[in-house]
């Protein structure tokens, strides 16, 4: 009896010692996240070999992305790696994500690509000059008003500045990678976030991102020790930064059209000496756009920051600091009677010698700044007088690097909008149709956009804030339609019932609904590349706001219409 006793309590102990280390592995921090209720992105889905596809579990955290376990059923089938999905070959495979003990599963479904060839030649229609266009696309179709035309209700207010305000409210709460800067806590652990930017470098960017892959760095080609070398140097730049426990992050805003990296470095990295992306590229932010700091490298040259859409790391030339956070929000958070609104695709201002801050700088699609006050405007703006120009406070940086409000002048040509215009169909395909012909940037290099920024862009010119990536944009606050399931001919059915201006999207690629005309779907996207709608299947490099029906074909074979797997159209709760 007595060696029984003994032995109940030890097993006891031995309980209770593993429900503690539980609960440290939880750790404090995660008790929250634990308790959420969590869905996956997908619970089915169907892919052609060779396709890949993201899935997330909602609301979507960094923190909880780290802690997440993915399996597959078959990883011959549908391998995955951080919830990337890839599919291998012809099968069916269950996908299972677990977290805190729970699973979450999404069953995937891979078919074989069918591929017809058909002879056929890029055809170039008398008028419109020496263009090519998609070989579905004719010259009346690269005009905004083509489209608008075919919308009775083109001219309907689809949402009011005040309903805008609710949805942005909506779309922040909605866990999509969204972040409220407004009300986003001050306060971090210096020393942690030391910790986690060091470990995210090492883990995340050298073996996540770069992992085997052979490796250019502007344009010359690293060995392993090269790489190496390299990213202990970047490591060490973040480790020997001076941070307290209990750091106050600072306001800042955008004073140039900056890139956010995934690291501490502002150079191109290339899969080869020829690579057009420069992979290790997070996001853009446009002039004016607000950001917290979060972190300041040793050397001073590199911020860490949170934008509305996305983190990463920031050339410090490129932002101005704010004193407070009533001067921060002064220059950003305005209201439709004291914006101007970049409505076209690029503005550069003019060059001046006496104002080197302003001189020359670009302002793209979706740029908002504060028009000066009447009771303010200048008379004389360094060597010029403001006649047929709009006055605003563009946000330049004085000697320290703090925010100063320094005027600047637009000239009347150019398209913006004083105020947010009003988000009716007629609007959001004039302003998506400004950048037809762009080059695509991915993460928004060499001052462009790709696919998600783009749409992104055009919707912030209407004062609605959207997500910025693909997987933010799916679990937007927005009415969807999921189309993933429908046969070809009730997809189509469903897509011409869309808004023109609604978004269409599958894994890594967004569109936006233009109309449909003689039974073919056409969107409007900043594009990578794709084969035409027939013929050889013969994928181009497009990399260029495009206009082409949904007949086109990915690498797969597969038609962008049989890949359609969700519409989505933002500016319906």
């Amino acid at each position: 009896m007595r060696m029984n006793k003994q032995f109940c309590k030890r097993i006891l102990c031995v309980l209770l010692a593993m429900m503690l280390f539980g609960s440290l592995l939880i750790g404090p921090d995660m008790t929250t996240f634990a308790a959420t209720k969590y869905r996956l992105s997908r619970t089915k889905t169907t892919l052609y070999i060779g396709d890949s596809e993201t899935l997330a579990l909602l609301p979507a955290t960094t923190a909880v992305a780290k802690k997440v376990k993915w399996t597959s059923s078959g990883s011959a089938i549908v391998a995955v790696k951080k919830g990337i999905i890839t599919a291998k070959k012809a099968g069916k495979a269950t996908v299972t994500a677990k977290l805190f003990g729970k699973k979450y599963t999404c069953k995937v479904t891979v078919k074989a690509p069918q591929v017809t060839y058909v002879d056929v030649t890029d055809s170039i229609e008398p008028e419109t000059g020496n263009q090519i266009y998609q070989k579905d696309v004719t010259k009346s179709m690269t005009v905004a008003s083509y489209w608008y035309k075919k919308w009775d209700d083109r001219d309907t207010l689809l949402l009011n500045q005040k309903q805008i305000a609710e949805q942005n409210d909506r779309n922040f709460k909605a866990g999509n990678l969204m972040t409220d800067l407004k009300n986003a806590k001050m306060t971090v652990d210096g020393v942690k976030l030391k910790e986690s930017l060091s470990k995210e470098l090492m883990e995340d960017v050298l073996v996540g991102r770069i992992g085997e892959h052979k490796v250019f760095r502007n344009g010359v080609e690293l060995d392993k020790a090269a790489i190496e070398a390299w990213f202990a140097g970047m490591k060490k730049n973040i480790e020997d930064a001076s941070v307290i426990a209990e750091s106050t992050r600072k306001y800042g805003i955008c004073v140039k059209r900056a890139d956010l990296f995934m690291a501490p470095a502002a150079e191109w990295v290339g899969w080869s000496a020829t690579d057009a992306d420069s992979e290790l590229i997070n996001s853009s932010l446009n002039v004016n756009e607000p950001m917290l700091i979060d972190y300041v490298t040793a050397d001073g040259k590199f911020y860490h920051v949170t934008g509305i859409n996305c983190p990463g790391w920031i050339e410090a030339d490129h932002v101005a600091i704010c004193d407070s956070k009533e001067e921060w929000l002064d220059q950003w958070n305005l209201t439709t009677d004291e914006v101007l609104v970049v409505t076209g695709s690029h503005i550069t201002l003019e060059q001046s010698n006496l104002e080197p801050e302003t001189s020359a700088v670009d302002l793209y699609l979706g740029t908002q700044l504060p028009l000066v006050p009447e009771a303010k405007m200048p008379t004389q703006v360094a060597e010029r007088y403001p006649w047929y120009s709009y006055s605003v406070y563009l946000p330049t940086r004085d000697e320290n690097g703090r925010m100063k409000k320094s005027v600047a002048l637009i000239s009347s040509h150019h398209d913006v909008s004083i105020g947010f215009p009003k988000l009716t169909v007629r609007n959001i395909l004039t302003v998506a149709f400004s950048c037809l012909g762009d080059r695509y940037g991915w993460g928004g290099m060499l001052g462009a956009m790709d696919c998600s920024l783009y749409t992104r862009n055009i919707y912030r010119c209407f004062g609605l804030e959207i997500p910025r990536n693909t997987t933010g944009q799916r679990a937007m606050a927005a009415q969807t339609t999921d189309l993933s399931t429908m046969e070809l001919k009730d997809k189509a059915k469903a897509i011409a019932k869309l808004t023109p201006g609604s978004l269409l999207l599958f894994t890594g690629h967004v569109t936006m609904y233009l109309g449909t005309v003689n039974g073919k779907a056409y969107v409007i996207s900043d594009l990578g590349s794709l084969a035409e709608s027939s013929g050889e299947l013969d994928v181009k490099s497009i990399y260029t706001v495009s206009i082409n029906s949904l007949d086109v074909r990915r690498r797969s074979g597969k038609t962008w219409l049989e890949s359609m797997e969700v519409a989505i159209s933002p500016f319906l709760p």
